[in-house]
């Protein structure tokens, strides 16, 4: 694989990440990910338990485990995520759209970011809220809010699976803006 140079508006060539700065980064793209990967598997896992149990107290323990879970890791991991990624992509050669691979786990990972806060964090709230509303003996009637988060943890773990799979396997080539910066960036520039 060669590098090409990165260039900016009005043809300026744009530094790269050195290798000590892009390791860093990587490292940290690679831990918010699969933190984040972890607790998208949790979520589903625990929300079965919490609709099938027949201890009230482990329905009640689950649902108030997936609140705090949810409300202090999901953010933070799921932004650093998709900082990092982002910064990976503009200070390295692959671009956030001369590839499809990084253009498919930039939307995707756009997708999940905005609906965390939006749809999935709302309801893991909302279950909480339930489950901390009914006597300790009692079982809580969470049914629609688990079936939710069974349902956004399978679909959110296709999604980081599908980024992973792309990232090890970089399918479908460049788009046209990359094949077209390639080319820009093969032609001989006069001096002057």
């Amino acid at each position: 694989m060669t590098i090409e140079p990165r260039i900016g508006r009005g043809g300026r060539t744009l530094p790269l990440m050195s290798p000590k700065v892009r390791r860093f980064v990587l490292l940290a793209h690679v831990v918010s990910s699969v933190g984040w990967l972890g607790l998208n598997l949790a979520v589903p896992a625990l929300a079965v338990t919490g609709m099938t149990t027949g201890s009230p107290a482990t329905q009640h323990a689950v649902y108030r485990v997936l609140d705090m879970l949810g409300g202090f890791y999901l953010i933070p991991l799921s932004l650093t995520a998709f900082i990092t990624g982002v910064v990976l992509s503009l200070g390295t050669s692959w671009g956030i759209f001369r590839h499809y691979w990084v253009t498919v786990k930039f939307v995707l990972t756009l997708i999940a970011v905005v609906l965390i806060p939006l749809s999935l964090l709302p309801g893991l709230r909302e279950t909480a809220e339930v489950v901390a509303g009914t006597p300790p003996g009692e079982f809580a009637d969470v049914a629609r809010g688990g079936v939710g988060q069974v349902g956004a943890g399978f679909v959110s773990t296709t999604m980081y699976l599908t980024c992973a799979i792309v990232s090890i396997y970089k399918p479908w080539g460049r788009t046209a803006y990359g094949r077209r910066r390639l080319a820009a960036s093969s032609r001989p520039r006069s001096i002057g």
